[in-house]
């Protein structure tokens, strides 16, 4: 009888274990990958903020690396710094934010510490492939690690950075954005926003250039018939 009395309860503990998995709410997700859920009370128009709160900036985030200093719209002239840019108005800096309001800045002189860093730990998708992100040609030095293990970026369209993240897939790493070691005191710089993680591959590199080969090929031959029938 006391058997029978404890199945009931058994059976609805095992049925809570399938509908919860152990561990299920323990596994932290990346948040604020678009850095939108600042908090900091914006700028005037031409303004900056030296010294804000890191928390109010970039909520979900970390910031790292000795002597680095975490502004707002403003630019460092000499120290490692991670800054927050936006909302879409003309600031100190003079930046426009990559996409939405915020976007983040990592600057290096090589100079006052080691490079800045911006982190945090999460779940990668059990799904995903590739991770991505917004930057721009002229402030692309950037290195990006999982786990203190970095992985190989390649340039794809839309103005994207992205590297293929398979290995990680359904794992909890720390992802840390970070700059380049510059060459004597030359800035070396990463702006960046809007991280994304998909379950589509990237292309090889070998592809992209095949690519760009063909486009090359294909222009020269619509200008080359062009002349021709100027001629």
């Amino acid at each position: 009888m006391a058997m029978r009395l404890q199945s009931p309860a058994w059976l609805v503990g095992a049925l809570a274990l399938l509908l919860n998995p152990v561990g299920a709410a323990s596994q932290p997700m990346f948040q604020n990958l678009d850095f939108e859920q600042a908090t900091i009370t914006p700028t005037p128009v031409g303004g900056l903020t030296h010294f804000p709160d890191p928390a109010q900036c970039f909520p979900g985030w970390t910031v790292g690396g000795s002597g680095t200093f975490v502004m707002y719209n403003g630019l460092s002239l000499n120290n490692p710094a991670v800054i927050l840019m936006g909302p879409n108005f003309p600031n100190a800096a003079n930046y426009t934010p990559l996409q939405g309001s915020y976007s983040v800045l990592l600057q290096y002189y090589g100079t006052g510490g080691p490079p800045p860093t911006l982190s945090q730990t999460g779940f990668i998708p059990a799904d995903a492939k590739s991770m991505s992100f917004l930057t721009t040609p002229s402030e692309s030095a950037g290195v990006v690690t999982l786990d203190d293990s970095p992985i190989s970026l390649i340039s794809i369209a839309g103005g994207r950075m992205a590297a293929d993240i398979s290995a990680f897939a359904g794992t909890e790493v720390e992802l840390t954005f970070s700059t380049t070691t510059p060459f004597l005191s030359r800035a070396s710089a990463l702006y960046f926003d809007d991280v994304q993680f998909s379950p589509s591959q990237i292309p090889e590199p070998n592809m992209l250039a095949l690519s760009g080969l063909a486009a090359l090929l294909v222009g020269w031959r619509f200008l080359w018939r062009r002349r021709c029938r100027r001629n």
